[in-house]
């Protein structure tokens, strides 16, 4: 009979096996007394497992199977990330949106700041929280290239200080022509269209946007494939044209086409120097097969910019 080599444990199997060894050594009894009924029940069914185990290399023991599903996702924890996820989203668009009109008396009394809030809630809830619930964070923050240089950082630093302000503004603005002057027409404008309008197109571009990207999202870090198929066919930044057609639509929504061009300009200029770094690196990453698919799209608007 051939001498035969004793088979490494897998992962699973010596952290169930270090996980047995350490709890028979933990609850062994002193000298002369008896251990506890519920140690040498588990006793007798660890040595029962490990038997048979030993003739049948594919079954799987109580604690394999318990430390297999523990190094899974937890269920509960992904729900409280979620609850988390939400409530963050509606205070931050509570903040932006519902303060300024709750500054002036009757302001929540209106209905477009309202309207506003859920369109908001719409566009951010159904894009950005459900894929990130989905695939979580994919990218920590310390290999972001965008937190390299100190010029991106100040650049990052002035688009999330300038556009929450603007959003502000507008929102105050509005409610108080509204409240206190006649400026403001109560029927259906060109603005209130434009602003509709575009806000419902820039969610459908996001949703959509967000469901082609999958996994491959998260900070200014190469993804594991390109991402070209359906809006990025046609441009290579489509989630970041939602966001300008969003804040311009909703500047005009407001009846604020200055905030709306405002908005639109730092937007250009935040994310063309972010795209400029995106590009360089997605072009280390993919080579030759990003720069033929630089070649036939356009970075925002398809065939056209």
């Amino acid at each position: 009979m051939l001498p035969t080599t004793p088979q490494p444990l897998s992962p699973v199997s010596a952290a169930s096996a270090a996980a047995d060894d350490g709890f028979a050594r933990a609850w062994k009894p002193p000298p002369g007394e008896k251990p506890l009924w519920w140690v040498e029940k588990f006793e007798a069914r660890r040595k029962e497992e490990a038997a048979r185990k030993a003739s049948d290399p594919s079954f799987v023991t109580t604690l394999e199977r318990v430390t297999t599903e523990s190094a899974g996702p937890n269920p509960a924890v992904q729900f409280l990330k979620g609850v988390a996820q939400v409530i963050q989203l509606v205070v931050v668009l509570a903040l932006l949106l519902l303060l300024p009109a709750v500054v002036h008396d009757g302001g929540l009394g209106l209905h477009r700041p309202l309207v506003t809030f859920a369109a908001y809630f719409a566009f951010f809830g159904l894009g950005s929280v459900l894929r990130m619930l989905r695939y979580g964070s994919l990218t920590p923050r310390s290999k972001d290239r965008q937190v390299a240089s100190w010029k991106d950082r100040l650049a990052f630093l002035g688009f999330v200080t300038l556009v929450p302000l603007l959003h502000m503004y507008a929102m105050y603005r509005y409610t108080g022509l509204v409240l206190y002057t006649n400026v403001i027409s109560m029927g259906t404008t060109l603005y209130d269209l434009v602003g509709a309008v575009g806000m419902g197109l820039a969610t459908l571009l996001n949703l959509a946007a967000s469901f082609e990207l999958g996994a491959a999202y998260d900070r200014v870090s190469a993804p594991e494939h390109l991402v070209t198929s359906g809006p990025y066919r046609f441009m290579q930044h489509p989630i970041y044209t939602s966001y300008m057609l969003l804040f311009f639509s909703y500047g005009m929504w407001l009846h604020s086409p200055l905030v709306a061009l405002l908005m639109l300009l730092v937007c250009v200029l935040y994310y063309k120097r972010r795209t400029a770094l995106e590009h360089t690196v997605l072009g280390e990453k993919f080579g030759v097969y990003y720069s033929d698919y630089v070649r036939r799209t356009k970075k925002f608007v398809p065939f056209l910019v």
